[in-house]
């Protein structure tokens, strides 16, 4: 390493210790021994009575186990706790959950914290936001959305496809009609610049431009974060559109598990299988799934409307350890294997079956170390490994491996936190990740490609005034392709009154080329679309400013909107060489600037404690300068609905959802915009509770057959059935 080079990667380390010992220093010395405190969450319904049997959690930010019980008949649950910093969750029957953050700090050994959650439709999520740090939605300066297990339990998803049906901001396509795979356009931006996650770890695998959504069972998944526009830089240099970040389950107090298996049309079929064990400070969880379908049946009419066979197969598994010395350790580990088949035609290949397996294995080891009980270091590792093939047996015969790629990922961060109580929040923190590809169809000596990265990331959400907050932050990156990028953050939420949160800001976003853009030569269509890399290629670049509004209309009915405006330099887009043969040629280049514009707004309303509606809607006006086109796999309109009806006592739950967007635009042939017709996607969710251990799902999707494979990452209409089994403690 040179000695530029190494002074580069220095200074950020010099800020980030300069950061923990500036605000560190009237914080108490950590005791050699960790001591709990007895934490009571009191739960009362919107009428303020309290309420029995309702799940309450308290979730650390610390890598530790998460405590959870049932309310007694006083509506109290009670749990010993280290001090720290959680998120206090419940879920009440026939009610929407509640959450709010809280810091417990160290004293005596037993401190009553009253945490009154009223449960309500308007109660407010708590996320984790661009500062890492818990805190409500009426006041997150950043625009935060979220999906947590009652949305996917309500329409019966199965893949992490299904789950991101609930937003408007997100827009679900397929990667070409036998890609097998799903990408996600966020807010208009396409999926190269969307970010994809597990607890905050970037995968690597963007062998299309994409992670594939269809690899990750939704059993595994306790709930997912989408961070729109640049406002995701929290998170990387990939993440210039926006991030989707997937937070994993963890075992809960006692012993518990379930067991389900199902069937469907087109050879659906569904088998997992989960269970945990917590106690104290000490939890383990497991959990495996099997995917198979979305196939096609015998009559050979619906071959050509449906995506091909595939197989996905999760293992997952998450252990936490008591603390030690103000010390706590977890990690993750997360295999998935993912094949697809199917047949394929052109003029140049003649007919062919195919196989394209995928297999990616990911291990996120953290520790976490308490400065005292509004203070956290945080230290997390990653070491991802990424495998595709593309297999091919010609009709004729005989058969070849056309392309085979290996992706790693090895990377580590250390980053400081703090949160007082009366707002002060704030983080530091220094990442490092080293990138890697192999594949047959790279430009490069010996097929191999590598790339580091330092980055040195910090953020304020400081309180001005009791109801205004201020949000500023950078992300300073060296990249060893593209030397260093500096991009700075601010953002202000203001609520004047207690049923209205204003908010508004500017983030400067940049997305490094992947090395599929940079390196490797593609081929679509059998052989007739061919496209090249480009070493050559510049980052994007962006301005991105938001502005929205959480609004409480009443008791139950919750309203937000947000308008959005991005601006894009260098945009890396295919450019059309010309022919080869009967093939079309394209390369990647940096081709001009774009623009981004719209708004959207989501609506909540309970009419009671059984019947729930939610509907968004998200307006896009985008602009491609060069060319004066719009932008690809952007519909101007996108929205979608669900109207839910649930008895707990009689074990029953109804839900009727759907989505639908507008005509989209993908392209031109010749002088000729082409244009995706728009669709509507609508099913329906029943659930019977036979037993408390015992239940019955039934799902359709899709009851108006619009669809079509090269776009969409469904079958048409399609049914299937499943049988659950829940084992050990039942909540």
């Amino acid at each position: 390493m040179t000695g530029n080079s190494g002074a580069r990667l220095r200074a950020p380390l010099i800020a980030f210790a300069l950061a923990v010992l500036s605000f560190g220093q009237d914080l108490p010395a950590p005791s050699s021994a960790v001591r709990s405190r007895k934490v009571c969450a009191s739960v009362q319904d919107p009428q303020g009575f309290p309420v029995e049997g309702v799940s309450v959690s308290l979730e650390p930010l610390a890598a530790a186990a998460v405590h959870r019980g049932l309310t007694d008949t006083q509506g109290r649950w009670c749990t010993e706790a280290a001090p720290g910093v959680y998120v206090v969750r419940a879920v009440g029957r026939e009610m929407e959950g509640a959450a709010v953050s809280t810091v417990i700090r160290p004293g005596e050994e037993e401190l009553h914290l009253n945490l009154p959650l009223k449960i309500s439709s308007i109660a407010s999520q708590v996320e984790v936001t661009a500062s890492r740090l818990p805190e409500s939605l009426l006041e997150a300066p950043l625009p935060v959305k979220q999906v947590d297990r009652r949305q996917l339990t309500l329409i019966g998803a199965r893949q992490l496809n299904d789950a991101l049906q609930e937003m408007p901001e997100v827009v679900t396509f397929a990667g070409g009609q036998h890609s097998g795979g799903g990408s996600a356009n966020v807010q208009g931006f396409g999926s190269r610049d969307v970010e994809i996650l597990i607890d905050g770890q970037p995968l690597a695998g963007r062998v299309g431009g994409y992670v594939d959504l269809n690899q990750f069972d939704a059993s595994f998944i306790d709930s997912i974060e989408v961070k729109t526009g640049a406002s995701a830089l929290t998170y990387g240099l990939q993440g210039m559109g926006g991030a989707i970040n997937l937070v994993t389950r963890r075992a809960v107090s006692g012993s518990h598990g379930s067991t389900e298996t199902g069937f469907g049309r087109f050879n659906t079929g569904l088998l997992r299988a989960d269970g945990g064990y917590a106690k104290g400070g000490f939890a383990v969880y497991a959990a495996g799934a099997l995917q198979r379908g979305l196939g096609f049946d015998l009559d050979p009419s619906t071959l050509a409307k449906t995506q091909p066979s595939n197989r996905v197969r999760n293992l997952f598994s998450s252990l936490y350890l008591p603390s030690w010395r103000n010390w706590n350790f977890g990690i993750t580990a997360m295999w998935l294997d993912h094949s697809f088949w199917g047949v394929d035609g052109s003029n140049i290949t003649e007919i062919y079956d195919f196989v394209r397996p995928k297999k990616r294995l990911i291990l996120l080891p953290r520790a976490s170390y308490s400065l005292g009980g509004s203070s956290l270091l945080m230290f997390r590792g990653r070491r991802i490994y990424y495998r595709a093939n593309e297999d091919v047996f010609y009709r004729m015969p005989y058969s070849a491996r056309i392309q085979k790629t290996e992706n790693e990922a090895s990377g580590a961060d250390a980053e400081w936190s703090l949160a007082r109580p009366g707002g002060l929040r704030i983080s530091s923190g220094v990442f490092f990740n080293r990138l890697s590809m192999t594949g047959d169809r790279l430009s490069t000596a010996g097929n191999y490609a590598e790339r580091d990265v330092w980055s040195q990331l910090s953020t304020s959400e400081i309180p001005l005034f009791r109801t205004l907050r201020l949000l500023a932050g950078y992300r300073a990156d060296h990249d060893s392709h593209f030397g260093g990028r500096f991009s700075p953050q601010g953002a202000l939420s203001w609520r004047p009154v207690s049923w209205l949160s204003l908010s508004g800001g500017a983030t400067r976003g940049i997305r490094a080329p992947d090395f599929n853009e940079m390196y490797i030569f593609h081929t679509h269509a059998g052989g007739r679309v061919r496209i090249y890399g480009e070493p050559a290629l510049l980052p994007q670049e962006s301005w991105s400013y938001h502005a929205g509004a959480l609004v409480n209309l009443s008791a139950r009915t919750r309203l937000e909107t947000r308008l959005f405006h991005h601006d894009m330099e260098n945009l890396i887009q295919t450019r059309f060489l010309g022919t080869q043969g009967m093939a079309m040629t394209y390369r990647y280049a940096n081709i001009g600037e774009a623009r981004i514009r719209g708004g959207s707004a989501s609506l909540l309303h309970t009419w009671n404690r059984r019947l729930e509606f939610s509907a968004g809607y998200q307006y896009l006006d985008t602009l491609n300068r060069i060319g004066q086109v719009p932008l690809e796999y952007a519909p101007r309109h996108r929205g979608h609905f669900r109207l839910t009806w649930s008895d707990t006592r009689r074990g029953l739950l109804a839900s009727f959802f759907g989505n639908a967007s507008s005509a989209t635009y993908f392209g031109t042939s010749g002088g000729a915009r082409l244009f995706m017709d728009g669709f509507e996607l609508l099913g329906v969710n029943v659930q019977k509770d036979i037993t408390p251990r015992i239940a019955l799902r039934a799902t359709f999707r899709n009851l108006t057959d619009d669809v079509n494979p090269a776009f969409r990452l469904t079958a048409p209409f399609s049914a299937e059935t499943s049988l659950k089994i829940r084992l050990g403690r039942i909540e």
